[in-house]
């Protein structure tokens, strides 16, 4: 009896710890719907169009924007409000920016409040929704993601700033300056329950009441609207003032993913009898080889040293020292392969490398070619990103009196 209480019981628990409330559900999948607003005149402006067709970095400004849901994996779709004279080409622009999450061009009301509701009617009726204007392309992803969080569990939430001017409210002849600790400048997205800001939008229908954005029509309700720290970079274009600031942000980020990292790479090997003389990979026909633990190709290893100190982890002998039996007679291609897959996960790829190996015997000429196609191969980049070049020192010193080989490199690598 006592059996099969307690076997009642474990099942029990483990029911209820596999039930989940609905806030709980929308928790674990964590998707939303967007309404992007792009079918206003923008006569502020002062460009005598639709500033959504602007160029930004020689990209429409409504695509800088839209971009940011697209590649958004917790967007499942875009309803874009669009000026019905205009649709034509917005569809031309999303077709050539391939944009999959477009689910409708909604057509724009006389009012931004009537093209939210457009686009409201349009969405599907469950999902957390948010409201962005087309002209806010620099919302970062991770401040979508809270304020859907946010909304998932309080209903409703915008994105804001704490306002940083001073600010003063003027009635008559009568001024007062606000406590500016207790004022924030609203954003978009703003995010919502559906059925909350449906219920405000038609309520606000009916009543003819107009705001100044969607989280005004939900206040009105007495119903709590979250506030989630946006960024002051996530700003409105609105003025020609603001299309510059929006370029020079877009230079900045460009400059800031465009990383460049250079290292050096120098090695020696005595050339000694019995052993083969495998240079870039390429074992070539000599009296002499190169000794080494490994098959001592100077050229392989040198690469191998410019690559990690370009991404600062040491050299060659730190990563297959000679006293590990493992790397006795190793194939060097093998040790630059590993090498380079440390690269990769630094996420660069090569700009290119320069090699010079500094030989008086035997003559490289021949070989300069081959070479060059197994390191372009190893480093996984086109021939023309690698530079092989062979010299003599004139008969001076250890490499002029054919006791030895040397090689230098300089690589450069960037991210992807």
């Amino acid at each position: 009896m006592i059996t099969n209480q307690l076997v009642i019981a474990f099942v029990l628990l483990k029911l209820y710890r596999h039930k989940e409330t609905s806030f709980e559900k929308a928790v674990h999948n964590m998707n939303y719907q967007v309404i992007v607003l792009a079918a206003g005149l923008g006569k502020r402006m002062k460009t005598g169009m639709n500033k959504q067709f602007l160029q930004l970095y020689s990209k429409p400004l409504v695509i800088h924007t839209l971009e940011v849901f697209e590649k958004d994996s917790w967007c499942t779709d875009i309803y874009l409000v669009v000026n019905p004279k205009e649709k034509k080409d917005m569809e031309a622009l999303v077709d050539e920016y391939q944009l999959a999450k477009i689910t409708k061009l909604v057509d724009g009301g006389a009012e931004r409040q009537d093209s939210v509701n457009n686009g409201l009617m349009a969405c599907q009726t469950e999902d957390i929704v948010l409201i962005h204007d087309g002209a806010r392309p620099f919302v970062a992803e991770e401040a979508i993601h809270q304020l859907v969080e946010s909304a998932a569990e309080k209903g409703a939430g915008l994105l804001a700033v704490p306002v940083t001017d001073t600010v003063k409210k003027k009635e008559g002849e009568l001024l007062e300056t606000l406590d500016r600790k207790s004022l924030w400048a609203a954003q978009t997205p703003q995010g919502f329950q559906y059925q909350k800001i449906k219920q405000a939008h038609d309520q606000a229908g009916r009543e003819g009441y107009r705001g100044t954005d969607d989280a005004s029509l939900v206040e009105r309700l007495g119903e709590h609207v979250e506030i989630v720290q946006g960024s002051y970079d996530n700003f409105k274009l609105t003025t020609p003032e603001d299309i510059k600031k929006a370029e020079n942000l877009l230079r900045e980020r460009e400059e800031s993913r465009l990383q460049m990292k250079v290292g050096t790479g120098y090695d020696v090997h005595q050339l000694v009898d019995g052993r083969p003389c495998i240079i870039g990979g390429v074992t070539i026909p000599y009296e002499k080889g190169l000794l080494g633990h490994s098959d001592a190709d100077v050229l392989l290893h040198t690469v191998a040293d410019a690559c990690l100190g370009a991404i600062g982890k040491g050299d060659i002998g730190t990563h297959f020292p000679d006293t590990e039996a493992a790397f006795k007679d190793a194939d060097s291609k093998v040790l630059l392969k590993e090498v380079w897959n440390l690269v990769k996960n630094h996420g660069l790829q090569l700009g290119n490398i320069d090699c010079t190996i500094i030989a008086q015997a035997p003559k490289m000429s021949p070989y300069i070619e081959p070479i060059k196609e197994n390191v372009a191969e190893i480093l996984e980049a086109d021939p023309s990103q690698v530079n092989i070049k062979a010299t003599t020192t004139e008969k001076l010193g250890f490499t002029g009196r054919k006791e030895g080989i040397a090689a230098q490199a300089t690589v450069l690598l960037q991210n992807k």
